[in-house]
């Protein structure tokens, strides 16, 4: 006959140490008891079992009973739980269950059970309702347990290359490393967190540690960050954050977000962690800075063409276009002036001048025809005059994405690999620029002789 379900005549009390209420350092023990005295024996298994919680680690249980010996089946981990094999005699059973404090602690009360174990599997989830008593605290010592979070035994060090105070280029990249040093291990996780801004784009961010391998968490949006979970090893940690600029950078050491600390929460940021669990990271050798960024060039342009767009030409129709750029303000890079190019303008010419720079260092017809003139240069009107011969229909060449005057950078005579914020469309206000297309149908003279 299967065992009939039946509640143990037991009463219980939980105590709790250090009790309901206390804020604990990480690693503190926290201590239960569970005492439950059964009034009458019974033919099936009894078991004792309590909740757990994740933040509890390194767990260690021990059950006794006055009339019945230690218990036959222990379990520390998950709901930590004991039997004693039926048939039971009545008596005191002791439940002695302890846990290091590597987070916040839940009232551990609620679900805490001792129970007929009548299939004895050394857990009272799989029993009846009928079958279950609720353990209980009688002095109200038994709750939450708070984790006050210690701030990290940590040295940093915190480089960025370009350095502070230089002048770059727009799409520059930036590159910081921050070297942490933890001195002493910990309980709780560990993150970095560096100031984000959103002047940095396509981000990208690694973080390893000498002794605890790579970041369990790693975010490089908003203030990019890098989390181990607990417990961790002393040790070193590298976090590399790099993006590229697309305008002025502040200052991101010292700075409020720029920190590693002690994550209670593991939640791969420190800001919602207390100030006291917080380091700031350091920069000793004061490379950290602001960044300015090169400007775009301040011009005007116009650009006329001969014949006017629209014309209908023969093969061998001479073309030309003539570039007028003012360049309002000097600056200290190259200029270079670039022009869509069209196959079928056949045999070209390019000259380019300047009426405060002198002729272009750098002339090329070819292609897309450009001329660049090397920084520094001075305000002034530049002059490109591009001539050809038609050997077909010629493309319109403004508006074109090759047709533009720019910040030339990187000194190359191109235009083409520049950031959009150094590239200045050319203008064409009276409309003469445009298609020039071929002409297509001739009239052929024969001369007639007359024969007698």
């Amino acid at each position: 006959m299967p065992a009939r379900a039946a509640a143990p005549a037991a009463t219980s009390e939980v105590n709790q140490t250090p009790p309901a209420g206390s804020t604990v350092a990480a690693g503190t023990v926290i201590t239960y008891t569970a005492t439950i005295t059964l009034s009458a024996g019974q033919a099936s298994s009894l078991t004792i079992q309590m909740s757990g919680d994740s933040n509890l680690t390194d767990r260690t249980l021990t059950c006794t009973s006055s009339t019945n010996g230690a218990a036959d089946t222990s379990g520390p981990g998950g709901a930590p739980s004991c039997m004693w094999n039926g048939p039971v005699v009545a008596g005191t059973f002791t439940f002695v269950f302890t846990g290091k404090a590597g987070g916040a602690i839940a009232n551990l009360l609620p679900g805490s059970v001792v129970c007929t174990d009548t299939n004895s599997t050394n857990t009272c989830n799989d029993e009846a309702a009928g079958d279950r008593v609720a353990l209980t605290d009688s002095t109200a010592d038994v709750g939450s347990v708070s984790v006050a979070a210690a701030p990290p035994a940590a040295t940093s060090q915190v480089t960025q290359v370009p350095p502070g105070g230089s002048t770059v280029a727009y799409g520059t990249t930036v590159t910081f490393t921050v070297t942490v040093s933890l001195t002493v291990g910990q309980v709780l996780p560990l993150t970095i967190q560096l100031r984000g801004q959103d002047v940095m784009t396509n981000r990208t961010l690694s973080c390893t540690s000498s002794a605890n391998g790579v970041a369990d968490v790693i975010g490089s949006g908003g203030a990019p960050s890098c989390m181990w979970n607990g417990p961790v090893l002393a040790g070193t940690f590298t976090f590399i954050f790099a993006g590229k600029l697309e305008g002025p950078l502040e200052d991101s050491v010292p700075h409020a977000t720029s920190v590693v600390c002690t994550d209670a929460n593991s939640s791969n940021t420190c800001s919602d962690d207390d100030v006291a669990a917080r380091v700031a990271l350091a920069d000793s050798d004061g490379d950290v800075g602001p960044l300015a960024v090169i400007p775009g060039p301040s011009l005007t342009s116009e650009v006329n063409q001969a014949p006017d767009g629209g014309t209908t030409i023969a093969n061998g129709a001479p073309v030309s276009y003539t570039v007028s750029v003012t360049l309002t303000t000097g600056q200290a890079n190259a200029f270079t002036i670039q022009l869509a190019g069209d196959v079928d303008l056949a045999g070209r010419t390019l000259t380019c001048t300047s009426s405060t720079n002198g002729t272009a260092d750098t002339v090329a017809a070819a292609g897309t025809p450009g001329c660049m003139w090397t920084g520094p240069v001075a305000a002034g009107t530049f002059t490109f005059t591009l001539t050809g011969t038609a050997s077909g229909a010629i493309g319109d060449a403004v508006p074109a994405a090759a047709s533009v005057a720019c910040t030339d950078i990187n000194s190359n005579n191109t235009c083409a690999d520049e950031a959009e914020q150094y590239v200045i469309p050319l203008d064409d206000s009276d409309g003469d620029v445009g298609a020039l297309p071929f002409e297509t149908t001739f009239t052929i003279t024969l001369m007639m002789v007359a024969k007698d």
